[in-house]
């Protein structure tokens, strides 16, 4: 046998076949070697509906697929109310029992659907013995037996439940079904309740369909929105995706994902499969009742689907996955409704006789040809280039002081938001009359900017007097913290502190400001051993030197020229994020001689605009010099410092080169700052901007000129 084995290895090297080496291949797959459960694993959870045949296992090749490509299933048919409880009290559990039994053998996330729904709802539900409408409280308690009846059963077992099914109109409006009806909109609120009492751990959706039209998204976002506040339960909302070549457009679907997002639920793709065939009418969407005549134009693809019709629905498919790989931090499962074409309900709606061909898997069950290109998207890593030339981010809005931080794999960018005030320029800077705070995001630094919209505005705060000035972000156990400047009702500023359960907002913020704090520009700092700080402070109109020893003092005039300069503060921020931990001290700023810079070299002292990040385990501490348009850092040993003042980052641009910000995405490192070349120099009307920078062998930041960079 040791000899057989020799002969064999000595073959195989003879042959240049390394039998290592082959392994490692093996590790970085090609896509046709891939499954999609297996290049999805990081992303989301893929899935598919499942007819009786396949439940039971009768359909031996659809299983073999189910089994092999699929990680989440959902059963398209016999958890449906007519299906599990056809007579009043008489419930029929045995198709249900076999499919949580398949998801559970099979370790497949097994999601249950759906409880109440405007359709497939046996009669009984809502009448009485003599056919009329139930009153109110009898559909109620109706409602809630079989909702907990049902859940219960499968508590532990079922993932997430499809509580309600297609409640809102594509208009907008309410679904005027016989649960609306009866029991007017509560029904849903009641609809959560219910199941959350039954299964406190499983998470419960809303599920519907044409969500990328902006009435009927505005529609269901108003409706969670409604019922979140009621104290309902809703974990996620699906998008069902019942879509075709040509509509909706990837756009409006991007904005569905962002809006449900924002209402701080997960976002799922439910029941997704693409028609090729054509529109009945425009803007077709998944209403089960809708029925029309056969015709033989109306189907075309009888005898198979052409070349370039696949090669169409697969640049489709394709174009949808790339947009969910894009938010999959959002997206937490996307679900084909069926295995096969001919599994599909589409063959027979809304037209009967028609074949079509909306799934990845054909009528034999193989893998249509662009299934490895949608795996493929999995394996692509970009290549981030050199930036050789800044970039504007956002030219459609003059924004400024962008605070920037990775979070959830991305770019967060928090900027000020200027306007045209009216207000005349002064030194005190009031014509800096900034009101709101946008959120924008970066999947990558050379793509293009996602605004996410106002977040924070100053009429929401209840201690505002005027002017919102710069702002910071940071995390902490899944909450987001955003610390802002702004002057209270006695015109004096202060620092905030406003609560977000998301990066991008909304942000709340707390009744009162930070006891103790005053100035400006404030940045929230995460060190390696779970500490947080906050740098804060700006002269002039800033109001620093009103302040010695954290309190106000008379006359509050800057140092003379010789006298050292006044420095930034630095705090310690308390556990719960919401005040100081301590009372804030000096950050004091060395020349290399280690004497504290003066008041008069005014190229080197701080003025406003703190940052802080680490490179190589040293503090790098970032700031403007204000008049004198710089940016500049110093590098210390710990978060208080002392720093070393180390040169500049950023010579002077048109406008004021203050805020920015430093971080590091991908390996690379950048520069975020604004200036006002779009507006004109209007130095009140700036526009942010990013730039790559670069350390030399020993730390030091590679300066760049401001006005060719």
């Amino acid at each position: 046998m040791n000899l057989l084995k020799t002969i064999v290895l000595a073959v195989v090297v003879l042959l240049g076949f390394n039998p290592i080496s082959a392994a490692m291949r093996g590790m970085n797959r090609e896509p046709d070697s891939l499954t999609l459960k297996e290049a999805f694993k990081d992303k989301f959870f893929i899935g598919t509906a499942l007819n009786l045949d396949q439940i039971w296992e009768r359909d031996s090749k659809a299983v073999a697929v189910v089994k092999k490509q699929f990680n989440s299933i959902v059963a398209e048919n016999c958890m449906k109310s007519m299906f599990l409880q056809p007579q009043e009290g008489q419930f029929y559990f045995k198709d249900a029992d076999r499919f949580v039994a398949f998801g559970e053998q099979n370790k497949m996330q097994v999601i249950g659907h759906t409880l109440i729904w405007h359709s497939q709802t046996p009669a009984w539900f809502f009448v009485d013995k003599k056919g009329k409408d139930v009153p109110r409280e009898v559909l109620i308690e109706r409602m809630r037996k079989h909702i907990q009846t049902v859940v219960s059963r499968y508590k532990g077992r079922v993932f997430g439940w499809d509580v309600v099914n297609e409640a809102i109109l594509d208009n907008g409006e309410w679904r005027k079904s016989k649960f609306y009806q009866i029991i007017g909109p509560e029904f849903i609120q009641l609809a959560f309740q219910f199941a959350h009492e039954a299964d406190p751990n499983a998470e419960l959706y809303y599920n519907d369909y044409s969500t990328a039209i902006p009435e009927k998204r505005k529609g269901i976002m108003a409706m969670v929105q409604q019922v979140k506040a009621a104290g309902g339960h809703i974990s996620g909302v699906g998008m069902q995706e019942h879509n075709a070549l040509d509509n909706p457009s990837l756009e409006e679907v991007e904005k569905t994902i962002l809006g449900f997002a924002d209402l701080g639920v997960k976002v799922m793709v439910t029941e997704m499969d693409i028609s090729v065939l054509p529109h009945v009418r425009p803007n077709m969407g998944a209403e089960i009742g809708e029925r029309y005549a056969y015709s033989k134009e109306t189907n075309p693809y009888e005898k198979g689907l052409p070349p370039g019709k696949m090669a169409e629905l697969g640049k489709r498919y394709v174009a949808f996955f790339n947009l969910y790989l894009k938010h999959q931090d959002k997206i937490s499962r996307v679900t084909l409704w069926g295995v096969g074409d001919g599994d599909s309900w589409k063959n027979g709606w809304p037209i009967p006789g028609r074949t079509d061909y909306p799934l990845l898997f054909d009528r034999h069950y193989q893998p249509k040809p662009f299934v490895k290109d949608i795996i493929a998207l999995t394996q692509k890593k970009k290549v981030i280039k050199k930036m050789n030339k800044s970039k504007y981010l956002y030219p459609r809005d003059y924004m400024a002081d962008p605070s920037a931080h990775v979070f959830e794999n991305k770019i967060y960018i928090y900027p000020s938001h200027d306007r045209e005030s009216g207000i005349p320029e002064n030194d005190n800077g009031d014509h800096f009359d900034m009101q709101d705070y946008h959120v924008f995001s970066l999947e990558d630094v050379q793509d293009e900017v996602f605004d996410h919209g106002k977040v924070l505005d100053v009429k929401d705060i209840p201690w505002s007097g005027r002017q919102l000035w710069d702002s910071d972000v940071t995390e902490k156990d899944g909450k987001y913290y955003m610390y802002f400047s702004m002057k209270d009702k006695n015109d004096i500023f202060r620092l905030g502190v406003a609560l977000a359960d998301k990066p991008y907002g909304p942000f709340i913020p707390q009744d009162d400001p930070i006891k103790g704090s005053y100035s400006i520009d404030p940045c929230a700092f995460k060190d390696e051993d779970g500490s947080y700080y906050l740098y804060f402070g700006g002269i002039w109109g800033g109001q620093l030197q009103f302040y010695r020893n954290n309190k106000i003092v008379v006359p509050n005039e800057l140092p003379k020229a010789d006298e050292p300069a006044l420095t930034p503060k630095v705090v310690k921020i308390s556990t719960d994020m919401l005040e100081f931990s301590e009372q804030p001290r000096d950050l004091v700023i060395l020349d290399k001689n280690g004497m504290a810079l003066r008041q008069g070299d005014t190229e080197k002292r701080f003025f406003e605009a703190s940052w802080m990040h680490k490179y190589k385990d040293k503090y790098y501490f970032s700031y403007s010099t204000g008049d004198s348009h710089l940016i500049c850092y110093a590098i210390g040993d710990n978060p208080y410092g002392p720093f070393t003042y180390q040169g500049v980052i950023l010579s002077p641009v048109v406008g004021w080169t203050t805020h920015h910000s430093i971080l590091e995405f991908k390996g690379k490192w950048y520069l975020f700052y604004h200036d006002s070349v779009p507006s004109g120099g209007k130095t009140w009307l700036r526009s942010m901007k990013v730039v790559e920078i670069e350390y030399d062998e020993d730390g030091h930041i590679k300066p760049i000129h401001g006005l060719s960079s």
